[in-house]
């Protein structure tokens, strides 16, 4: 009678330990939610982030933190997440890294198939060419002429290696066969100053971090990396019309948490992402970025990202570049 006794309390207390992380899924959120931003404030990620962490809040029913975490071309933040708790409370702004860094960087500590659940896309960001103001050039043609005359003089910046901007550099720079020195900075707001100051030459970065400082006319912008003109500067060609087709590496905006996020946890998330995408004022703000609002269901991102981390290794392979 005992043993049975026994046996039946240790079945309920098997029972209720089973049920416990469903329970706690279903009451999710109890506490305030981190969204890690793996680049410093301004960018892009950044800005879309705090545009969309209100909203978010408010359908959650609890606060929304967002807080950047830079360094290692995202690797801080990104490891970050992918050692965290799978319970929803620390999450993602990533970027097109994610894909890439596994490619790119030896000491990845992650794998970005595995210790990741995709929650939603949010938008792309297209890469905008850029030099400093003072630079003697006005179209692409004529920044290839100067740089095929006067070799060993351009400097581009990044956002760090095996970004985006690194990426569409290179193969620029393979594609024309101009000799551009790469320099890469932990951040937007590194880059931006020694861009303007003239100590770099050119960048190829996201039109968001770069719209102040064109409108200050502290910079010029010679390309967009959209399929069409962007409506912000109408008169700027596309890489295409400008003829560096084949370098519009959009970076991309989208959430993420751990691996092992529950389904009603993901469910919460990602309806939370769409109250704020439907916020007009807020679609609006990310728009007039240059962003291309891309929302989707975690599902959908899921698979987006995968297509991400394969084409991004062979974007790598075809530009010649290796693991460090």
């Amino acid at each position: 009678m005992m043993f049975k006794r026994r046996f039946l309390t240790t079945c309920a207390a098997l029972a209720l330990g089973a049920l416990a992380p469903q329970a706690q899924a279903q009451e999710f959120p109890t506490k305030p939610v981190r969204i890690l931003v793996p680049f410093p404030a301004g960018g892009a990620v950044d800005i879309i982030a705090r545009l969309m962490s209100t909203d978010m809040a408010t359908s959650l029913g609890t606060s929304v933190v967002v807080e950047n975490r830079p360094g290692a071309s995202g690797n801080i933040a990104f490891d970050a997440v992918a050692k965290a708790p799978g319970d929803g409370y620390t999450l993602i702004m990533a970027s097109a890294s994610l894909a890439i860094n596994k490619s790119l960087i030896k000491s990845t500590p992650f794998d970005p198939r595995k210790d990741f659940t995709p929650i939603g896309l949010v938008a792309m960001v297209p890469s905008v060419l850029v030099v400093n103001k003072d630079l003697p050039v006005n179209t692409v043609q004529e920044l290839i002429a100067h740089g095929k005359a006067h070799p060993g003089t351009l400097n581009y910046g990044s956002n760090g290696n095996g970004t985006t901007q690194h990426l569409a550099a290179t193969m620029f720079s393979l594609r024309s066969g101009v000799p551009i020195t790469h320099v890469p900075y932990k951040g937007v707001d590194q880059l931006l100053p020694d861009l303007v100051s003239g100590r770099i030459q050119l960048s190829f970065n996201n039109v968001a971090s770069m719209q102040s400082q064109l409108k200050a006319g502290n910079i010029r912008a010679l390309a967009v990396g959209r399929e069409q003109r962007w409506a912000g500067m109408p008169q700027l060609p596309t890489y295409q019309e400008a003829g560096i087709g084949g370098l519009e590496y959009a970076s991309w905006v989208g959430l993420l948490g751990p691996t092992g996020l529950p389904a009603p946890v993901v469910d919460k998330l990602s309806k939370a992402m769409t109250v704020a995408l439907a916020n007009a004022q807020t679609r609006e703000r990310i728009e007039a970025g240059g962003n291309e609002l891309k929302a989707s269901s975690p599902s959908a991102f899921g698979q987006f990202f995968h297509q991400e981390i394969d084409s991004w290794a062979k974007a790598i392979a075809a530009a010649g570049l290796k693991a460090e």
